[in-house]
């Protein structure tokens, strides 16, 4: 036999061999065939009543392919189906615990009102000292702040300009400043721009600091002026304190108060902290994650400075002498023709007599007063002219000597 017929048998050979393998392993066996019935075999029980019988199902036997290649390869394709609703995502828990607010109590129709104006710090104190407040009826808090202000871009704010209007509208008792947080910035001088630590931005800015502060001392109410605040970036709390400077001399110069809140948001070598004491004590973030606004806890902390100082200066609510009963609320801040502000009062006649006013002294002998000429009351008399009142025998300002006793009144 030759080598090319030995080869072609061999080929005719192999081929008989696959078809026998495949012709084995695509049998079905006649049990096999019998289980995959649709309809189970029945039997008959007794009473003559037909019933099913339980086939155990047998191992399915794949064909030659999927010997070779395996099931997943000949299994018909099936879209995805959900096994049921997806379990809620699991949400972060908190750090700590949320910092509880108290519930604002209404307020007397005559409630002392503590005005707050400023950028965003004095957004967040107006928001601590109305929650340090909230169960005192008689003070009551207005949050006149303006976030994104500052001293340095009065032509997007102009303080000076708005601070008159703002007080003759609200007349508050107390007034609370915070600035000085946006004005890491450029200002605009007659349509120059001048750089912060210049020589100029350094003058005007004291100049508009002076502005205010001599507006609210002719208002004539106690304020406050709070410091700015340290910041998480090292640049931006060398420019809160650069600008701390500049508030304390002009301030008091005025008769106001600085309250100087750094120490509470700075660590013991002056750096900033995001946490820290609050004002129970305990340990809590003071600020948000950006370093710079500050969390619930943070704006009750900025409120407790302030708080104390003006309870501290003004005596509210420690039953010492209320130094608010002195100002009149009628008064207005008005700016004269030579541009000095001025408080003017309301308007009252020296001439006049008061309504129900008499010349007769309550429990006097009914002796009416001397009167100089026609038209000349006894209010005229004292305040215009400068006299003395008439003695009236018997009432405190008659020091004659020996005392005289008042004429029994006529029956």
């Amino acid at each position: 036999m030759t080598r090319r017929s030995f080869r072609h048998r061999s080929r005719y050979a192999f081929a008989a061999l696959l078809l026998a393998v495949a012709a084995a392993a695509t049998a079905v066996p006649a049990d096999l065939a019998r289980a995959q019935d649709p309809v189970p075999p029945a039997d008959v029980g007794r009473g003559g009543t037909p019933r099913l019988l339980l086939v155990q199902q047998q191992p399915r036997r794949g064909g030659f392919l999927e010997l070779l290649f395996g099931p997943s390869l000949l299994q018909p394709f099936r879209p995805f189906q959900p096994q049921g609703p997806l379990p809620p995502p699991q949400t972060a828990q908190p750090s700590e615990p949320a910092v509880p607010t108290v519930a604002i109590l209404p307020k007397d129709k005559d409630a002392r009102k503590i005005l707050v104006l400023g950028d965003f710090v004095a957004d967040g104190l107006a928001w601590g000292l109305d929650q340090t407040f909230a169960e005192e009826p008689k003070l009551a808090i207005i949050d006149d702040a303006n976030t994104n202000s500052g001293l340095a871009r009065s032509d997007y704010y102009d303080w000076n300009a708005e601070l008159p209007k703002i007080l003759n509208q609200e007349k508050p008792d107390i007034v609370v400043v915070a600035l000085g947080a946006n004005d890491r910035q450029e200002m605009r001088i007659g349509g120059a721009r001048v750089a912060t630590h210049s020589g100029i931005w350094e003058t005007t800015y004291v100049q508009r600091i002076k502005a205010i502060s001599s507006t609210l001392k002719v208002y004539g109410r106690p304020f406050f002026w709070v410091s700015a605040p340290p910041m998480r970036l090292a640049s931006a709390s060398r420019d809160m304190a650069y600008l701390n400077q500049f508030y304390k001399p002009p301030i008091a110069e005025a008769g106001g108060y600085f309250v100087d809140i750094w120490d509470g948001f700075t660590g013991d070598d002056g750096s900033y902290i995001s946490s820290g004491p609050d004002v129970n004590g305990q340990l809590r973030a003071l600020r948000s994650s950006d370093g710079i606004n500050f969390t619930r806890a943070g704006r009750l902390k900025l409120a407790f400075y302030v708080e104390h100082e003006i309870r501290h200066q003004t005596g509210l609510g420690e039953g010492t002498v209320d130094l608010l009963t002195s100002t009149n609320q009628n008064s207005q801040i008005e700016i004269g023709p030579d541009g000095q502000k001025r408080l003017v009062g309301p308007v009252i006649s020296l001439t006049d007599p008061l309504p129900g006013a008499s010349d007769v002294l309550a429990g006097g002998p009914g002796a009416s007063p001397t009167v100089k000429k026609a038209g000349d009351t006894v209010q005229y008399l004292m305040i215009v002219k400068g006299e003395t009142l008439p003695t009236v025998t018997g009432r405190a300002d008659d020091f004659s000597w020996p005392p005289r006793t008042p004429a029994a009144p006529a029956n």
